[in-house]
């Protein structure tokens, strides 16, 4: 495996455990706030995370780019 590939799995690795504790902590959120904040934070972490690899898959240096911006 090369330095790429590893980085790569490392950060898939950094990526899952940020979606993890997002939902574990939001899981404790009153449950009136479900279709509020509970949702609004999830939804955000899975964009943070979906915006990085459509900048990656595109294999544009100024897409890649945009795309780390907006997340």
């Amino acid at each position: 495996m090369d330095d790429k590939n590893g980085f790569h799995a490392q950060l898939y690795a950094l990526m899952d455990d940020f979606v993890l504790d997002v939902y574990s902590v939001s899981k404790n959120f009153p449950k009136d706030e479900l279709y509020g904040v509970t949702s609004q934070l999830r939804r955000a972490t899975l964009s943070v995370i979906l915006n990085y690899i459509e900048g990656y898959a595109r294999r544009r240096d100024k897409v890649y780019k945009n795309c780390l911006e907006i997340s």
